[in-house]
């Protein structure tokens, strides 16, 4: 598939809260249903981004294997890639967090929590298991790493370290010889650097343009241009670096659904407008952060990015999506 041909959804299913429990408690005929609702609203859809979990993996690795194939099956019914996610490094900053990976687990060797030996572990069993699987469209390696708003002098230290962990999981599946391509899926607050830190580990670039805003900055032009020159520098970037690019999430939230179609609506017409294809966050109604309303959970910036409602029908204006 030609990446700029991507139209595709994350999913985390509606039933739990965390990626641990979305896998230890993994429910196939909620998956397929609602992955199938997903076709039904967008029939464009034909990429989705599976957020795995080293932790349900440790707990049974067999089961858990038999239900990522599990899943696999699902998605190539359906007539979609998947983009498997090995590991999370995003947090949410209110403390309702999705789990994955801490800097201690990568970066203390000295911790009880240093676990760098057995995602190598993980990494090897799983992906030894799918290296020629044409279903996977690319391996990404770790969502969002370099979790902080800046390098300060205190985080400083900790930079390479965590780039030397990803490093080493890149060069497992490299060995490997797994036929999809491997990227890590980058937050945009680093800007030109990110991109830098992450390039030798990428053999595509996987990024996360949103346009963050709040109800009363939809509008805002000087964000709005900030927006774009953003998005024209991870283009130069890519272009540079001689590696095709693709958006792994964006579509930023809101609780209003007609500030959420507004959101979308400039945000794609934006990637589209430069040939970036996309995966958009998220598909569904879920009691994972951001994706849910205040009956659910704490919300807060970035709101709600579901596409769904808690019953799954359509957030009324979203099926804006099929115009892209």
């Amino acid at each position: 598939m030609n990446y700029a041909e991507v139209r595709g959804f994350n999913y985390q299913p509606s039933y739990g809260s965390t990626s641990l429990e979305n896998w230890v408690n993994y429910r196939p005929d909620i998956v397929e249903l609602e992955l199938r609702r997903g076709k039904a609203y967008f029939p464009k859809f034909n990429t989705v981004r599976y957020w795995l979990s080293w932790d349900a993996y440790y707990r049974k690795p067999e089961v858990f294997k038999a239900n990522f194939e599990k899943s696999l099956q699902i998605a190539d019914s359906l007539g979609l890639k998947v983009i498997p996610c090995l590991f999370n490094r995003w947090h949410d900053q209110t403390g309702y967090d999705n789990g994955g990976v801490y800097l201690e687990n990568i970066a203390m060797p000295d911790c009880w929590a240093y676990y760098r030996p057995l995602y190598l572990e993980y990494v090897i069993d799983l992906v030894s298991a799918h290296r020629e699987d044409p279903r996977i469209l690319v391996w990404d390696l770790c969502n969002e790493p370099f979790s902080y708003r800046a390098v300060t002098e205190q985080i400083r230290p900790f930079v390479q370290l965590e780039l030397d962990w990803l490093t080493e999981m890149y060069t497992c599946v490299k060995t490997l010889h797994a036929r999809a391509p491997v990227g890590v899926s980058i937050h945009q607050d680093h800007g030109r650097e990110g991109l830098e830190r992450i390039n030798a580990v990428s053999d595509v670039l996987l990024i996360h343009p949103y346009y963050a805003c709040d109800p009363e900055t939809i509008f805002d032009p000087e964000l709005r241009a900030a927006y774009i020159q953003n998005v024209e520098m991870m283009c130069a970037f890519g272009k540079e670096a001689g590696k095709p690019m693709l958006v792994t999430e964006t579509c930023w939230g809101a609780m209003r659904d007609e500030d959420r179609v507004e959101i979308i609506r400039f945000t794609l017409d934006t990637l589209t407008k430069h040939g970036l294809g996309f995966v958009v966050h998220a598909l569904h109604y879920s009691k994972v952060a951001d994706l849910h309303d205040t009956e659910d959970g704490f919300v807060g910036a970035p709101y709600n990015l579901a596409f769904t409602r808690k019953d799954g029908a359509i957030r009324p204006g979203h099926e804006i999506f099929n115009q892209y």
